[in-house]
């Protein structure tokens, strides 16, 4: 499925770089409301990440709204940490954490259940 937007945003998460001064470089991430996929009692939350060259809207899915969010956060945690972060020197930084932690599921190597999204 191919989305063109996110929908009612309910979540927005900005990240920086560290060191840049001012905050010119920044990766927002916003998360949309989950919906029903078409024909399906099934849920998908979608979500947007934008910056750094970088414009993609995807979604995660599951059997209800909660597991949907859970997808959705699991693919972001991949790419920012697998597709992001890496060519920007690791350097991507949240207000909620200083260390590099950015609060979203780590991808963990070998993980047979990758998704074909990213």
């Amino acid at each position: 499925m191919q989305l063109e937007s996110v929908g009612e945003v309910i979540a927005v998460r900005r990240l920086y770089l560290d060191g840049e001064e001012p905050r010119t470089t920044q990766i927002v991430i916003e998360a949309g409301k989950p919906v029903k996929f078409p024909d399906s009692d099934d849920f998908y939350c979608p979500f947007r990440i934008s910056g750094a060259g970088e414009e993609k809207i995807f979604y995660g899915g599951g059997i209800d709204a909660f597991q949907a969010i859970q997808e959705a956060f699991r693919i972001i945690g991949m790419y920012l940490y697998i597709r992001i972060n890496p060519p920007l020197g690791y350097r991507l930084r949240w207000e909620g954490n200083l260390q590099g932690d950015l609060g979203f599921p780590r991808f963990q190597m070998g993980d047979p259940d990758q998704n074909s999204q990213l």
